[in-house]
């Protein structure tokens, strides 16, 4: 359209310089519809490559995303009721690596799913990612028994999400709650004397609240 709009334009100063006489006018007009005709001619010739580069990397992208494993985990309660959880691994051939170890994002909530938290696959691009729903929460299991539902109960549902999925080493990132049950993590792990648990190399706390009483007081 835009190409279009220009020639018409170019071919009106065209006309206009030859009845008037302008040379300036004419050699200007010409020389327009001179570099609108190239235009329309690379085009042309681009166009096939263009669309072919889109259809592939459209694909690309299409295959990223469906590179991802998911299934369930079960847990239990003291109480000796299992339920659960619904998990899904991003990348899951690099779930081992040494070289780029994996995240493992706890979403907010509660009663909020992991889903929002999918759009992390496109900011990192080369790493596994594990999301999962917490108890209560998405895919996951949903008890009307409130006693099912505890911080503490939620931290052994990580650590059986990480033996399961055999996660040695991994980065953790928390979002809002997510982030409460990051910290309670790994005081977990801190003042446990148990070996079996994943090293977590790194946190990330994002609008994660840091006083509870206060929160819940407003």
């Amino acid at each position: 359209v835009i190409r279009n709009t220009i020639m018409t334009f170019a071919m009106l100063g065209f006309v206009l310089s030859v009845r008037e006489g302008r040379r300036v006018l004419f050699h200007a007009s010409l020389l327009v519809a001179c570099l609108c005709l190239s235009a329309s001619v690379t085009a042309a010739f681009l166009a096939p490559s263009l669309s072919s580069i889109y259809k592939k990397s459209s694909s690309l992208h299409a295959l990223s995303s469906s590179s991802a494993n998911e299934g369930f985990v079960q847990v239990s309660r003291p109480d000796g009721s299992e339920h659960k959880l619904s998990y899904r691994v991003v990348r899951p051939m690099n779930l081992s690596s040494k070289q780029a170890a994996p995240i493992v994002a706890l979403h907010g909530g509660p009663s909020v799913p992991s889903n929002y938290l999918y759009p992390l696959e496109d900011v990192v691009q080369y790493r596994s990612i594990v999301f999962y729903d917490q108890l209560g929460c998405g895919k996951s299991d949903q008890p009307t028994d409130i006693t099912q539902y505890s911080i503490e109960a939620s931290v052994e549902d990580l650590k059986v999400l990480l033996k399961k999925l055999g996660v040695r080493k991994f980065h953790l990132y928390g979002q809002s709650y997510g982030g409460i049950l990051a910290f309670e993590y790994m005081k977990s792990v801190a003042t446990s004397s148990s070996k079996d648990d994943a090293e977590c190399l790194s946190a990330i706390l994002s609008s994660a609240p840091t006083n509870v009483a206060q929160i819940e007081g407003e």
